[in-house]
This record gives structure tokens, sequence and C-alpha cells, in this order.
């Protein structure tokens, strides 16, 4: 049912409009934060140095790193369309 939501959405800003009626503020915030620890750890940084890049706590990169560590593959395949921006 989600998927056949998202897949209805034609431009960036009804996609921005969707995000706010599903996600909070700090959600949306955290989803973003999320895919900048996977960037910087797809580009070889530590987790102090992905902590000060992005920034974050070094407890939010490790998270991000164990998540990143066991879907790599798949978080890889969709970076390319992450740093498109």
């Amino acid at each position: 049912m989600l998927y056949k939501l998202f897949k209805s959405i034609s431009s960036e800003s009804d996609f921005e409009a969707l995000l706010k009626l599903t996600f909070t503020d700090h959600e949306r915030a955290m989803m973003q934060e999320r895919w900048r620890i996977f960037d910087a750890l797809n580009r070889g940084l530590s987790q102090r140095e992905v902590s000060k890049e992005v920034p974050c706590s070094v407890v939010t990169a490790t998270r991000g790193a164990k998540v990143y560590r066991e879907n790599k593959e798949e978080i890889d395949r969709f970076l390319p369309a992450w740093r498109a921006d």
C-alpha cells in the first residue's frame, strides 16, 4: 500500500508534501542524517570522522555503521541517487 502511494508521486514538490504529511521534521532530519552517514562510510571515513563531517554523535555514527555493514550492497545501490543532488 505505501509502495503505491509513493509510486504515485510525479514531482519533487509532491514528494516533499507527502514526506511532510507522513513524517515529523525530526524524523525527516534523521533520515537525511542516516544517508549522509552511509555516504561518508562508503567513502571510507572512520566513525569518528563521520561524526565530525555529518555532524552527529559517535554513537549515531556507530549505529549507522552497523546498518551499513549489514546492508552494504543494497545501500550502495541507492547511493548514486543520493549523490545526484
